[in-house]
């Protein structure tokens, strides 16, 4: 009977979704983690045997965020070390000294210790000094915020290049280019008072105040008002979405109603004698055709409140209407086999 296999459908779908709630539950992330820091461990020590570090070591870090080990942050401190970033490459040989501690594994402390000691003679250094730091004074080095507590220190960092920008409101932005100077050399950038940034003082400037009212009479807008139209823009928006879900709402009582009458005739022609005396088959049709009226009635419903209040809400958006003067009352019309829907208005 049509109740039956509605069930049966009701069924096969609770069934479905256990069977994918399943297999989530099934998904293991650490696993999957694992296994992708496994593939990029392997793929950084084959572009090692291919001579091609620099595209092995970010190999390496990417399987050190995935699953850290001793391993991989031995070899991410080779590669680096072997590219000539000789900070980096002493930084993550401290790393691994730290982990090889941790675990209680003291021949690979050493070992890490012994490789950070050797890079830690090649050190080149780069201190940023700030003069006289404006307010809200904001140090980069390569990009990346350079802490308060760092500035004046002698830092490691690796051979080469290295941009400093200093930004604050109000103030010109400086910024310069620095070049190490060699193993066990330090490198000074001095950061000199920024400049006031005539540009920037007059855009966080206050603004005149606009022209006195023409209309010394007008009466004062309402708070929260829209623009010039008290507000009428936006409840004529919000009518146009009310209307919508008030016609959703007829239409979707519309046709739950034409199912029940459906299947409410279907039984009273078909499976029963009276409207009480029916076969199983005339019982399942008219169970149909009630739940079908009660969804009916509840989309009528829906859509009455839907329309009156985007009627409403339209009425009162006209400029020339009173909004207290319009009225709109609803009645929906709900019965056994169906609903309809009644609206007056006054405007």
């Amino acid at each position: 009977m049509t109740r039956h296999r509605g069930n049966s459908r009701v069924a096969w779908c609770v069934a479905a979704l256990l069977s994918l709630s399943a297999g989530v539950a099934r998904a293991d992330p650490s696993a999957e983690q694992a296994a992708a820091a496994e593939a990029l461990f392997r793929e950084g020590r084959e572009l090692v045997a291919q001579g091609k570090l620099a595209e092995a070591c970010p190999k390496f870090a990417a399987s050190q965020r995935l699953d850290p080990g001793y391993g991989t942050q031995w070899n991410l401190a080779d590669c680096l070390e072997r590219l000539g970033r000789t900070a980096s490459a002493w930084a993550a040989f401290r790393e691994a000294a730290d982990m090889a501690s941790r675990a209680g594994q003291a021949e690979r402390e050493a070992k890490a210790t012994r490789r950070a000691a050797d890079l830690e003679k090649k050190l080149e250094r780069l201190t940023v000094a700030v003069r006289a730091p404006a307010d809200g004074l904001v140090v980069r080095r390569n990009g990346a915020v350079l802490d308060a507590g760092a500035w004046g220190a002698p830092l490691p960092v690796d051979p080469g290049k290295h941009r400093v920008e200093a930004t604050a409101p109000g103030k010109r932005p400086f910024s310069v280019e620095a070049q190490t100077a060699g193993p066990g050399n330090v490198v000074t950038v001095e950061i000199p008072p920024l400049e006031d940034d005539p540009a920037a003082a007059a855009a966080a400037a206050p603004q005149p105040a606009g022209p006195a009212d023409p209309r010394p009479d007008a009466p004062p807008r309402p708070a929260g008002s829209g623009d010039g139209d008290g507000g009428a823009s936006t409840r004529r928006a919000l009518s146009f979405v009310a209307g919508g879900v008030g016609v959703a709402g007829v239409v979707t009582g519309s046709i739950f109603g034409l199912i029940a009458s459906a299947r409410w005739n279907r039984a009273q022609d078909e499976h029963c004698r009276t409207e009480t005396l029916c076969d199983d088959q005339g019982v399942a049709l008219v169970d149909d055709a009630r739940s079908a009226a009660a969804l009916s009635n509840v989309g009528f419903v829906v859509g009455g409140i839907g329309l009156a209040a985007g009627v409403a809400l339209f009425v009162t958006s006209l400029d020339d209407a009173e909004p207290a003067a319009a009225r709109v009352v609803v009645m929906p019309a709900v019965g056994t086999t169906g609903g309809g829907l009644a609206i007056q208005g006054r405007f």
